[in-house]
C-alpha cells in the first residue's frame, strides 16, 4: 500500500510550469574521480565538411498492409580526417544508420541480418514493443544470421532509436558507429504545424565523441576513468562528422538532438545567444512549446527544438555548442565554460545561406498535439531501486545486485501502472532507461519537474542522492521474456548496473 508521502505523489496530476530557461535539470553539484578529457574544437568554417543528412527510409508498404525495412549490420571504413581511413561499423553502410519512418498504428517489421564476426542485436530505443521484440541482450543474432522483429507500432509522434545491447559489449559496439534513428509519426500529430520536411527544415543531428589512436584508428581501450565514469572521447562528432556545417533556411527549423555518447552529459545552446523552442523530449510532443536558452542531454536522451533562422544576417554562421563532460558530472555540473563549468566547444555551424523554401513554418504553434502522462492512482504499487553505492568495485549496481542474465529481478502485473523511485547511491548522476513501457516523471525529490521534462519518457536522470519517481505503465501483455532496465552510460551498463523484468 502506498504510503502518506506516495499518495501525495501518486495524485500529482501535472508537471511544474517554469520555462525551464537553464541547462540543468537537477540541484545536486557531482564530483569526478578525475577531469574527462578536453574534447577538440569544431573545424575552422573554411575546412569544414558539409553535414551529413541522415537518409530517411520509408519502408515498403506490402500487401498485407505491412511495412518492411532491412537493416544490415556490417564492417566499413569511414574518413573522418583526409585521408585516413578509419574502421567502423554501421547499419545499411560504413557508419551510423538510417532514420527509418514508422507509423503510429501501422503493423511493422524489420529484418536484421548480421554481417560482423560476432554477435549482436537491435534494441529500439524508446519504442513501446512485445518483450520478444526489444532486441535487448537476449535476443541474440549470431554472425551470418537474421532476426525479425515485427510488432504494431504502439507510439506517439516521436524522435527515437537503434543500437546494440549485447551485454559487455554494448558501449564498443556503439562507439564503433552502431546508432540509428526511430522517426514515429502520428496522424493525430499532422496537423502540429511544427516543421516537417526532411532535411529541409527538419533535421536530425546524432552527436557522439570518440577518442582515436595515432594510426586514426578508434580507440576503446578503456582507461580506469572509463571505467569509473564511462567512456569519454576527445573529438566532438555530429551524424559522423567533426564540426560539419550545414546551410540552414531563413526560417524555423526544426531539430531533432540525439545524445549519442556513452556517457558524456551535453550541455548545447547557440553561438548566437538565440533562444531554443523545446516541442519535445525523447518519448513525443510537449503540451506547448518551452523556450530555453540551452538544453542538457544524458545519454540516450532526445529533444526536439525550434530554431528561427529567418533572424540571421543572409550568410550569417551560428555554431551549436555544447559544454561536454563525462557521464560522473551530471547535470547539476554543467556548467557554461568559464570557471564555473566545463569549456564550450562548437559541435557544428548553422550558415543561414539558403531562402525561405516552400511551405516553410511561419510562425510556431502555441499548443501541440501531447499524448497525457501516464497517471498512477493512490493504490499503486510502490518499488524502490537504490543505485550503486559500496567500495568502487561494486558500486555499478541496482539494489546492491550486479546484472545476472538468468536472474530476473521482478515480475510485474501486465497492464498497470505503478510507482517506481530510483535513488542514487553514488557521486555520479546516472541517466536510467526502462524498456517497453510508457511512463511519466512524478517528482525530483519531492518537487515537480519542470515543463520540458513533462509528458512520456523513456530516459531521465538521477542526479547523486537525489531520489527521482516516475508512474510506468507495464507493457499491456504478460510476457516471460524479460524487459531491461539500467543505466544509460554504457560502460556501467556493461559492467553491471542493470536489472531485468517480467510481466505476468
Amino acid at each position: 500500500m502506498l504510503g502518506a508521502a506516495g499518495a501525495s505523489l501518486a495524485h500529482l496530476a501535472g508537471c511544474g510550469g517554469g520555462s525551464g530557461g537553464d541547462g540543468g535539470m537537477g540541484n545536486a553539484s557531482s564530483a569526478m574521480p578525475a577531469a574527462p578529457p578536453r574534447v577538440e574544437p569544431a573545424a575552422a568554417s573554411s575546412t569544414a565538411p558539409s553535414l551529413p543528412i541522415i537518409a530517411l527510409d520509408p519502408g515498403v508498404l506490402d500487401a498485407d498492409g505491412v511495412r518492411n525495412f532491412a537493416l544490415a549490420v556490417q564492417r566499413g571504413s569511414t574518413q573522418f580526417r583526409t585521408g585516413i581511413n578509419t574502421d567502423t561499423l554501421g547499419y545499411n553502410g560504413a557508419l551510423l544508420g538510417p532514420a527509418l519512418r514508422l507509423r503510429a498504428g501501422e503493423k511493422t517489421s524489420i529484418r536484421v541480418q548480421n554481417h560482423l564476426a560476432e554477435e549482436t542485436t537491435v534494441h529500439w530505443h524508446g519504442l513501446v514493443v512485445p518483450a520478444e521484440m526489444d532486441g535487448g541482450p537476449h535476443q541474440i543474432i549470431v554472425p551470418g544470421a537474421q532476426w525479425q522483429a515485427s510488432f504494431t507500432v504502439d507510439n506517439p509522434a516521436s524522435t527515437c532509436w537503434f543500437h546494440p545491447h549485447v551485454h559487455g559489449s554494448t558501449g564498443r559496439l556503439v562507439v564503433m558507429g552502431l546508432a540509428g534513428l526511430l522517426i514515429v509519426e502520428d496522424p493525430a500529430a499532422a496537423g502540429s504545424g511544427l516543421p516537417s520536411t526532411w532535411g529541409v527544415d527538419d533535421l536530425a543531428l546524432v552527436l557522439q565523441d570518440k577518442r582515436f589512436t595515432t594510426a586514426g584508428q578508434i580507440d576503446y581501450v578503456l582507461s580506469s576513468g572509463d571505467r569509473v565514469n564511462g567512456y569519454v572521447g576527445d573529438t566532438l562528432l555530429v551524424n559522423g562528422a567533426i564540426g560539419p556545417v550545414w546551410q540552414a533556411p531563413r526560417q524555423w527549423v526544426r531539430l531533432r538532438l540525439l545524445n549519442g555518447c556513452n556517457a558524456r552529459f551535453l550541455t548545447l545552446r547557440l553561438g548566437s545567444g538565440a533562444e531554443m523552442m523545446q516541442v519535445a523530449n525523447e518519448a513525443g510532443l510537449l503540451a506547448a512549446p518551452v523556450t530555453r536558452q540551452s538544453i542538457t542531454l544524458a545519454p540516450g536522451e532526445r529533444a526536439e527544438v525550434l530554431v528561427d533562422f529567418s533572424r540571421a544576417a543572409d550568410g550569417q554562421d551560428v555554431s551549436l555548442l555544447a559544454a561536454t563532460v563525462s557521464g560522473g558530472m551530471g547535470m547539476g555540473g554543467m556548467g557554461m565554460g568559464g570557471s564555473a563549468g566545463p569549456p564550450e566547444v562548437a559541435a557544428m555551424g548553422f550558415r543561414a545561406s539558403l531562402p525561405r523554401q516552400p511551405g516553410a513554418i511561419l510562425q510556431p504553434p502555441g499548443t501541440l498535439a501531447s499524448v497525457p502522462a501516464v497517471a498512477a492512482s493512490a493504490g499503486a504499487t510502490v518499488r524502490s531501486f537504490s543505485l550503486g553505492g559500496g567500495m568502487m568495485s561494486s558500486q555499478f549496481t541496482i539494489n546492491g545486485r550486479a546484472f545476472d542474465m538468468g536472474r530476473i529481478d521482478l515480475a510485474v502485473p501486465a497492464s498497470t501502472v505503478e510507482i517506481w523511485r530510483f535513488t542514487n547511491a553514488t557521486g555520479m548522476a546516472h541517466p536510467m532507461h526502462v524498456h517497453g513501457v510508457r511512463m511519466s516523471l512524478l517528482a525530483r525529490d519531492g518537487v515537480l519537474p519542470p515543463a520540458y521534462e513533462c509528458g512520456l519518457r523513456d530516459t531521465f536522470t538521477v542526479e547523486p542522492m537525489q531520489t527521482v519517481t516516475v508512474a510506468v505503465e507495464t507493457p499491456a501483455q504478460a510476457s516471460p521474456t524479460p524487459l531491461m532496465f539500467h543505466c544509460h552510460i554504457l560502460e556501467h551498463e556493461d559492467a553491471g548496473m542493470m536489472g531485468q523484468f517480467i510481466t505476468v
